[in-house]
């Protein structure tokens, strides 16, 4: 398995910040630490249990924060972990039309892409 960091951008409450994270998609949803979170101002709405991949289960703070990818944006989900870097789950992959094409380390920007509502 290939390891694939790429250049994004968070948006929080009138903040924005680099950041370099990690692609992971055995992750649901995207991971930011506690620290980035007060610096881009997000507000929790709750908190979800969360297996690790060790199989520890912890309560995490959950909020919502705007993600730039490769020009492309959208509101997503965010962990709150207490510290860690930043990762790119499957949901915000999903929403942004990025799929990954591991044999060259990189990702791939679907062409066009539609979000179904129900």
């Amino acid at each position: 398995m290939s390891v694939i960091r790429i250049n994004a951008i968070l948006e929080g409450k009138n903040r924005r910040l680099s950041a370099k994270a990690l692609v992971d998609t055995g992750a649901s949803l995207s991971v930011i630490p506690r620290s980035i979170a007060r610096r881009l101002g997000l507000s929790p709405f709750k908190s979800y249990s969360v297996e690790f991949a060790d199989g520890r289960i912890r309560r995490l703070p959950v909020a919502t924060a705007g993600i730039r990818v490769n020009g492309r944006s959208a509101p997503a989900s965010v962990l709150i972990a207490p510290k860690g870097e930043v990762l790119l789950g499957a949901e915000t992959m999903e929403l942004l039309g990025i799929t990954v094409d591991p044999g060259r380390r990189r990702l791939k920007m679907a062409r066009r892409f539609v979000i179904k509502a129900a």
